[in-house]
């Protein structure tokens, strides 16, 4: 007896410090408040950082480490490698997600046996108590005991996202964040913000709240106009609106404190050397460094212009037919900036989008083997390494006859030099 009224006082007692919660007081007196600064704010920025930094290096984007903390480089990240953190975050979630829903069917599937193994101990103590011949009160209690345990069991067990079955669950998951994948194509992103905008929207998927929703509007909706009413896309996977940055990168405390090594911007000059009749009004960054990118300018002089993006534009104006003037004009830009990035191993313009196939392609292995010495020839699987150690000397034995002349050439597929060995063996 002092057992069950101890266990009575336990429970009244967990109730009354439940209701005097500090948090639950103040949600109730201000809701989220009116002030934006909160008490924690530099923990979560400061966990927001090495979060962002653990993605950027989970991308393959540019960290660097101070402290021991990974952070990322996301000053000079363009909109490209931001779209790739977000891919990158929504594969981390999609973990986190999976852990959750096989938690909550593993909950699911526990509830049964649960509740089996409380019924089969009350029956067994009852059983018991009565062979002891302790009287009807004592086992009455302990029945009522039990029934207790087993009310409250499910009580805290019971809420849609466990009493519904689990591949309904993982349904509807799955088929929001694929259609949110889908709709996230087409939102441009390029700063902090607007990538952790987007991850918290694909996390909310997940939540427990967020699911129920999905299911009861489901219902709720085909209740009221059948079918049909189906058709209208759920608030969880339209497509949500970013912010851009147009004119300014963003700024972070880190970059106050070492703002010449993070951040360079081109000059005049830089831009005058591969710009036909700059204009700093119309030539701005965010039209003309998405341009050399695509001429696959090196990252080293995308704002610092050297030789290697000058020639780069010469590989481009050969391979277009255009007049070697080693500027381009605001048709050129507009016209690269349509293209796809410069993908990777490709050195130049011509590599990147007039070689189909790549390098290692059978017709190019081909016509670089009727120009090669019998012992350099290429096998038929040779490697895109292995092509572009054989150009150096082709090269310098038709150098005479190309119009690209310049030693960072020296091991890149140029229209020029493709001309000559298409045309004659040496």
């Amino acid at each position: 007896m002092r057992t069950l009224w101890g266990m009575l006082a336990t429970i009244g007692l967990t109730i009354a410090v439940a209701g005097c919660n500090s948090l639950d007081g103040i949600y109730v007196r201000e809701g989220v408040g009116t002030t934006l600064e909160t008490a924690d704010l530099p923990e979560v920025s400061y966990l927001q950082d090495v979060y962002v930094g653990e993605i950027c290096r989970q991308a393959g984007l540019r960290i660097v480490t101070r402290d021991g903390v990974v952070l990322c480089e996301e000053v000079s990240m363009r909109p490209a490698e931001w779209a790739t953190f977000v891919q990158a975050g929504m594969n981390d979630i999609d973990r986190r997600c999976d852990a959750y829903l096989a938690w909550i069917d593993n909950k699911r599937r526990w509830r049964e046996p649960v509740l089996k193994q409380i019924s089969t101990t009350a029956a067994a103590t009852a059983a018991i108590l009565g062979l002891t011949g302790v009287g009807a009160t004592p086992i009455a209690i302990v029945g009522t005991a039990f029934g207790f345990a087993a009310d409250s069991f499910v009580n805290i067990q019971s809420r849609l996202i466990t009493e519904i079955e689990h591949s309904v669950v993982q349904s509807v998951v799955l088929g929001h964040q694929n259609e949110f994948r889908l709709k996230l194509a087409r939102v441009p992103v390029d700063n902090r913000p607007a990538a952790i905008y987007l991850l918290r929207n694909y996390l909310r998927i997940c939540m427990p709240f967020s699911i129920e929703m999905s299911i009861s509007n489901t219902v709720t909706t085909y209740n009221r106009g059948g079918a049909d009413a189906l058709r209208s896309e759920p608030m969880l996977t339209r497509a949500p609106t970013v912010a851009r940055v147009t004119s300014a990168v963003p700024v972070t405390p880190r970059e106050r404190i070492r703002p010449q090594e993070r951040v360079s911007l081109p000059s005049r000059e830089d831009y005058e050397l591969i710009i036909s009749g700059f204009d700093p009004k119309v030539h701005t960054i965010a039209r003309v460094e998405p341009a050399l990118v695509k001429l696959c300018v090196p990252e080293a002089e995308l704002r610092a212009i050297g030789e290697r993006a000058k020639l780069s534009v010469r590989v481009f104006q050969l391979a277009s037919n255009r007049e070697l003037t080693g500027k381009l004009t605001t048709p050129d830009l507009a016209s690269l900036n349509n293209l796809r990035d410069c993908p990777a191993g490709r050195r130049n313009y011509f590599e990147a989008n007039l070689m189909e196939g790549g390098l290692a392609a059978p017709r190019v292995i081909t016509t670089f083997n009727r120009s090669l010495a019998p012992d350099r020839k290429l096998r038929e699987n040779a490697t895109e390494f292995e092509v572009r150690s054989r150009i150096p000397e082709l090269r310098s034995a038709l150098a005479s006859k190309l119009r690209l002349q310049s030693p960072l050439l020296s091991d890149q597929m140029t229209p020029d030099l493709w001309g000559e060995l298409q045309r004659s063996g040496l």
